[in-house]
């Protein structure tokens, strides 16, 4: 009998379309308990990223791309405000309603279902700043760094500022980010396993969507001005990070937009 590949492929499909669907259906109750606190709340919150990165880990495979961006962005607003308050949780099922409408589609939406979808995510921020108070438009910053203390820090200055936050510790991964979300800014480190930050900052402005995207180094090292294209910024980290930061943002007009 001859192998039919198209149907074990669909099969596939349809498996992951069924599984993902239940996970949505406990993520729900997962929400429903967290915003009622019922049951243990650390170990609900890590089910639910656990089901989450394993939505967004296979969907790209049945060529539901929209899918794995949607379950990404849910991720970067989780790491914004990782002390989810409960107005926040209705945001949270917010993006997971979404990612069951494109699980049922079981397929990409067209490109302007894709842009109204995008338009509707909610993202993480301090409603209590100053600068939050202000804000008329999203403004997004990639941070294209590994996770940890750095990263934490990072994303808490900038959250606070009102500003729409995507992670990624994946160089390859952040070119992909930027065509899809066309930030208005790319904050990344220096040192990554495939890739360095200054062969991204290059990779960016060789791409036509891409090059007029700012694009700052974070680095604690010297020495890296010549290998950044024209028009790249370095911010040294040490005691004044977090100033320079801001005066690079400024510089840039991002306060100007919100």
């Amino acid at each position: 009998m001859q192998f039919d590949l198209e149907s074990a492929l669909l099969r596939l499909k349809q498996d992951f379309i069924e599984g993902s669907l239940e996970k949505l259906d406990d993520i729900d109750t997962i929400i429903d308990n967290i915003y009622n606190d019922r049951g243990d709340r650390g170990e609900q919150f890590f089910q639910l990223q656990r089901d989450v990165h394993s939505i967004k880990g296979s969907a790209g495979t049945h060529g539901m791309h929209l899918l794995t961006l949607v379950a990404h962005r849910l991720e970067d607003f989780i790491e914004a405000a990782p002390r989810l308050k409960q107005e926040q949780w209705r945001s949270v099922q917010i993006y997971i309603d979404e990612l069951r409408t494109l699980v049922d589609m079981g397929k990409d939406p067209s490109a302007h279902e894709r842009e109204q979808i995008l338009a509707r995510l909610p993202h993480a921020q301090d409603t209590a700043t100053e600068f939050s108070n202000q804000k008329s438009k999203k403004v997004t910053v990639l941070v294209v760094m590994p996770p940890g203390v750095q990263r934490k820090v990072i994303g808490k200055e900038l959250a606070s500022c009102g500003f729409d936050l995507s992670f990624t510790d994946r160089p390859v991964e952040a070119i992909r980010l930027v065509m899809d979300l066309q930030p208005d800014a790319v904050l990344a480190n220096q040192e990554f396993r495939n890739m360095t930050g200054s062969e991204l900052g290059r990779v960016l402005r060789e791409i036509k969507l891409t090059e007029q995207t700012p694009f700052a180094l974070l680095t604690s090292s010297d020495g890296h001005e010549n290998d950044l294209p024209p028009g790249s910024h370095i911010i040294k980290k040490g005691e004044s990070f977090v100033s320079d930061l801001t005066e690079y943002l400024v510089e840039i007009g991002l306060f100007g937009k919100l």
